[in-house]
């Protein structure tokens, strides 16, 4: 997943270097959905959606398509996504624990809450504060096939009609959590998720169209996966990367100057690239290029932490030099400010 993100990140800096713009990372601290008890500050992390055996079970599988060993593979990577994007938080210490229960005969509903008494254990022997469950699991699919035809003109001049096929597949996961905190006796969170997808191909007869679709498992795994990562968001405010895009061209007389900060920004110095910027203000005959160095303020004040300062320079850039890209740069900035004050009250359990 990083190593894409980072792919897609090269690939979107190198479509910008091409227009006279380019991209940076910022690593920012993105509010959790919802909070959990000030208390709680280890959690004990527990499988409770394995599946049951039997004859039954099998035949459910069968039935809706799954490929062998769907389920126990999307179960495993949305504990593991959760873990990892549970290292990113500083309000929350995860640990792993192995423990394993069976869950509903149905997957895509969640049995009643474990007692007390072994959420208790549970915390006592791994040292943790809380427990979270993973307490359902269930993949199904469906497929669909339509044709549709064209005139294709062979070498002798004559035509004749060809059909092209496409396969429609619908994947879908479903998943129950659960926090459970034993200080309370309180199930502190019980969510749900519903995760799709569709994969679309085609091919000369309807056995290749389906035969060109990602498999099933691989659609399964990632969905599990994204479940898994966006709950640990749900729970705990999370470092995230965003990107940012600045302006580096400009022409003219202040072409220079312009290149000259950018240079400046790859080499990590982004005040020295503020002062070029600032300098442009007022030195720029261009308008164009005064829009141009507001919103690369605005990015620069950003990146210091300081989102009044970026708002008001990314706010200039639009209205006084009619920079249109910095108008949504500004609506950017204000949620970052509104993040930040649910930030504030999320983080104020955490000591240093």
């Amino acid at each position: 997943m990083k190593n894409q993100s980072l792919l897609l990140f090269a690939f979107v800096a190198l479509i910008s270097w091409s227009c006279g713009t380019s991209s940076t990372l910022l690593e920012v601290l993105q509010p959790s959905q919802i909070v959990l008890p000030e208390d709680i500050k280890v959690v004990a992390l527990i499988d409770r959606s394995k599946p049951e055996k039997g004859f039954a079970n099998f035949m459910e599988g069968a039935f809706s398509g799954e490929d062998f060993g769907q389920d126990r593979e999307g179960r495993r990577l949305a504990l593991q996504n959760l873990t990892t994007t549970l290292t990113r938080t500083p309000t929350l210490q995860i640990k792993g624990t192995g423990v394993e229960y069976t869950g509903s005969k149905n997957g895509k509903q969640m049995l009643p809450p474990l007692n007390w008494d072994e959420i208790k254990s549970i915390c006592s022997k791994y040292g943790a504060d809380a427990v979270i469950a993973l307490e359902s699991f269930d993949s199904s699919s469906d497929i669909s096939y339509s044709q549709s035809s064209y005139k294709s003109k062979q070498k002798d001049g004559t035509e004749i009609t060809k059909y092209t096929h496409t396969a429609r597949r619908n994947v879908r996961v479903y998943m129950g959590w659960r926090v459970y905190d034993p200080k309370l006796r309180v199930v502190v969170d019980e969510n749900t998720t519903n995760e799709s997808d569709e994969d679309t191909a085609t091919g000369d007869t309807q056995d290749r169209a389906r035969t060109n679709l990602r498999s099933q498992l691989t659609a399964v795994r990632e969905l599990a996966a994204k479940a898994g990562d966006s709950y640990g968001k749900r729970i705990a405010p999370v470092w995230v990367n965003v990107s940012r895009t600045y302006y580096t061209t400009a022409k003219g007389a202040d072409k220079d100057a312009m290149e000259q900060a950018h240079r400046l920004t790859q080499a990590g110095k982004w005040e020295e690239a503020a002062e070029v910027w600032n300098d442009l203000l007022s030195s720029a005959r261009d308008p164009k290029t005064k829009g141009k160095a507001a919103h690369n303020l605005a990015l620069a004040f950003e990146r210091n932490g300081n989102l009044s300062k970026a708002e008001d320079w990314a706010g200039k850039a639009y209205t006084q030099y009619g920079n249109k890209t910095s108008q949504n740069y500004v609506y950017v900035i204000q949620q970052r400010i509104s993040d930040q004050a649910r930030l504030d009250y999320q983080l104020k359990k955490v000591k240093p």
